[in-house]
């Protein structure tokens, strides 16, 4: 039975034979036997790859077709930018950008499933290929910076991305290698690509910032208590309510009654426009909702301090120190500042509490002015006098 030439048994049995041919002499009075499988070939898939949250199934889909191209954990060629625009593409859509591809590509980078580990270049010094690594796990911050040199400044880089998944990841991962005993020699180096995100980074921004100062140094005018009509202030002593109206159904006490209750976050926090004028508008967006991630005590005990710092004046990088401030709050180490007494008092809240107790009079400074040379003779003049007679006095 002839078998066909273009079939896949025909073409095991060729190499077979070419085998055989081969290593005659070497492998002299041994029988060796093909094995020929059949079915589909199947890969193992790492299970923290799929159970990653900060993944998107695009880019865990990535990894997969990356994985493909390595055959027998031996170097491999990288597919190209091409090659991952068809096989990341939707159905029916013909490829995929090639932005979609560099995200994809950097937030593996980012989370540690793929290190770039070198960049060939030629004799010139042109770019001619990377060479990169593949892993079954994240790695450590520690082992991602012994395999990629540029980690640190790519995920800074990646932190002032216009995407936001990209820079939320970004930023949360600085935040844990600050974190990790591993990176201490980094610690100071962090701090500086913090206070790098944090400032500036655009001319309207940094005009956006000296507007705000600007107008901080100003002195503003003579505040006047303002007025309130209309409002009607409770009372916090019991009163006794009016009278019920009448409920003529009858309970049924063997009825059940099934009671659910949807949670809606009704707390909606705004930024200090003099903060929102200094960021940008993702950075803003991206703060509001961790704030509103936390108990609504803890987030005004935040907003308050935010605002004790921008009045104070000096804070330079806002966003790094809200950042702080509100991991310090999902962790538990953030205790809001004690409020401090206020010294004045509305006008409604005192014609309120005038029924109760007694009012007050409330005393106000007139402003003083410069005073001139020859008045201030004349004053020294009239002091030198009671003096004068007050010794002439004592001297009878």
């Amino acid at each position: 039975m002839a078998l066909p030439a273009e079939s896949l048994i025909a073409y095991t049995l060729e190499k077979m034979k070419y085998r055989m041919a081969t290593g005659a002499r070497k492998e002299e009075g041994r029988i060796r036997s093909g094995l020929l499988f059949t079915g589909n070939v199947h890969d193992a898939i790492p299970r923290r790859l799929l159970l990653d949250t900060r993944l998107s199934p695009l880019d865990k889909m990535a990894w997969m077709m990356i994985r493909l191209y390595a055959q027998n954990n031996e170097g491999a060629i990288f597919p190209t930018y091409d090659e991952l625009q068809l096989q990341l593409a939707s159905p029916g859509k013909g490829k995929a950008s090639r932005e979609t591809v560099s995200r994809v590509l950097l937030m593996l980078r980012i989370t540690g499933w793929l290190s770039l580990c070198k960049r060939v270049r030629d004799d010139k010094g042109r770019v001619r290929g990377n060479i990169y690594a593949q892993h079954d796990e994240p790695l450590t911050f520690c082992d991602a910076e012994a395999m990629d040199p540029r980690y640190l400044d790519m995920v800074a880089e990646a932190c002032m991305s216009r995407n936001r998944t990209i820079s939320q990841t970004a930023r949360d991962i600085l935040g844990e290698i600050k974190n990790d005993p591993g990176m201490r020699h980094y610690h100071s180096h962090i701090s500086q690509l913090e206070a790098r995100i944090g400032s500036a980074q655009t001319p309207g921004q940094m005009a956006a910032r000296q507007r705000v100062t600007e107008g901080r140094m100003q002195p503003g005018s003579e505040t006047e208590p303002g007025k309130k009509t209309g409002q009607k202030r409770q009372s916090s002593d019991p009163e006794p309510s009016g009278k019920s109206a009448g409920y003529h159904r009858v309970r049924k006490p063997n009825h059940y009654v099934r009671n659910i209750t949807h949670s809606v976050i009704k707390n909606t926090y705004v930024l200090p426009a003099s903060l929102t004028g200094q960021i940008r508008e993702e950075d803003a967006i991206m703060l509001t909702s961790q704030l509103q991630a936390l108990p609504e005590a803890l987030a005004q005990g935040v907003l308050e301090s935010l605002s004790g710092m921008l009045g104070s004046q000096s804070l330079q990088n806002p966003v790094g120190w809200l950042l702080a401030v509100l991991k310090r709050a999902r962790e538990g180490n953030f205790y809001p500042p004690k409020q401090k007494q206020r010294v004045a008092v509305s006008a409604p809240m005192q014609a309120g509490a005038g029924d109760r107790s007694t009012s007050q009079p409330v005393v106000t400074r007139k402003r003083t002015e410069p005073i001139s040379a020859e008045r201030l003779s004349g004053i020294v003049a009239g002091l030198r006098a009671s003096l004068r007679n007050r010794s002439a006095i004592r001297a009878r």
